[in-house]
């Protein structure tokens, strides 16, 4: 496997624990979802005393003293002030990486077309709902199947027209 897919593999992988680590220690879980993610596995795996690989990490989470998860902790501080000294923003990173997205599937019409989808499929179930008797319907089950949807579909719009956060920090 040339050494690229690797990296990618270990950064998609190391995506699913960005929630545990998120938990403990946030600017590692931050980093750990983006292109950091190689750097924090590491950073991660040295405070637990195991292999930087996605199982290696997982287990060793799981099986953590208490003692461990301090030095996770200090393992954070030790990664938010190198991160400080090199004068890198995770924030702009993640929105390169997202534009980076947006550039790669501009000109692929598969986006487009369940992007146009989705919207067809979100109006028409709104309108086929409206159209029955109300108790025909279960409130939960439409509560549900609208959340969804329309979380879809906020994704769609944060993919073509970028998210709300405008990227300057406050002074």
């Amino acid at each position: 496997m040339p050494l690229a897919s690797q990296r990618v593999g270990l950064v998609m992988k190391l995506g699913k624990l960005k929630n545990v680590i998120g938990a403990m220690a946030p600017t590692l879980g931050q980093a750990m979802g983006g292109p950091l993610g190689g750097m924090a596995g590491k950073v991660i795996a040295g405070a637990l005393g195991c292999d930087p690989n996605p199982a290696a990490i997982d287990k060793a989470i799981q099986e953590a003293t208490p003692e461990q998860l301090a030095q996770i902790r200090t393992a954070e501080l030790d990664f938010k002030k190198k991160i400080a000294e090199l004068e890198v923003d995770l924030f702009a990173l993640e929105t390169a990486d997202k534009q980076d997205a947006r550039s790669h599937f501009a000109g692929d019409w598969v986006p487009k077309v369940f992007a146009i989808l989705a919207l067809a499929g979100c109006f028409s179930y709104i309108f086929l709902v409206t159209l029955q008797p109300p108790d025909a319907n279960s409130d939960t089950i439409v509560s549900l199947v609208l959340g969804n949807m329309f979380g879809v579909l906020g994704a769609i719009v944060s993919f073509y027209f970028g998210a709300s956060h405008s990227g300057k920090k406050d002074e």
